[in-house]
């Protein structure tokens, strides 16, 4: 009698997941014979094309590098759009930003510039939104002064005007204005 390999008598299937903007996406991982590494979205999944020479190889690192392109590609759309809502709120820009992956936190103040993980756009907008106001104020204020949390309140009151009559850009410019 032969002694059963237990590994050999299952696959093992992994279900993987992806917050987009809080939403959840399920990832579906197909091998494809092309050689480049394609990420495509339809509906509530993401797909991830990987060459078959990942098949068999434990691919969870090509996976993580995979969603990170991912989230550096949002992050350019959803940054400098919160960017430009913080502009017009605020009534004033940092010289300047830049995204950059940044160690358990969402983002970082120097002087006159600002840093942010692109990672922060796995969490929903609101969070996006309150993280910049948070970084603008950090720029201009010490962090809790009473000018410090005045400005952060009134900016998340004229965000909150913002949400509830869910103006367009140019209508949030002549509201603020």
């Amino acid at each position: 009698m032969g002694i059963l390999k237990q590994q050999n008598l299952f696959i093992n299937k992994t279900y993987l997941a992806v917050s987009i903007l809080g939403k959840s996406y399920k990832l579906n991982i197909k091998y494809t014979s092309n050689s480049s590494i394609d990420l495509i979205q339809k509906d509530h999944e993401i797909e991830l094309f990987l060459p078959k020479k990942y098949k068999n190889n434990k691919s969870i690192d090509v996976i993580n590098i995979a969603v990170k392109k991912l989230y550096d590609r949002i992050a350019i759309i959803e940054i400098e759009d919160s960017m430009e809502l913080a502009r017009h709120i605020f009534k004033f820009a940092p010289e300047d930003y830049k995204l950059e992956r940044l160690d358990n936190v969402f983002y970082k103040t120097t002087k006159n510039k600002i840093t942010i993980n692109p990672d922060i756009v796995q969490y929903s907008k609101e969070v996006i939104n309150s993280s910049i106001f948070q970084a603008f104020c950090k720029l201009k204020y010490k962090v809790n002064s009473s000018n410090y949390k005045n400005a952060l309140e009134n900016a998340f009151n004229e965000y909150e005007k913002y949400k509830k009559h869910n103006y367009s850009k140019k209508n949030l410019i002549k509201m603020v204005s």
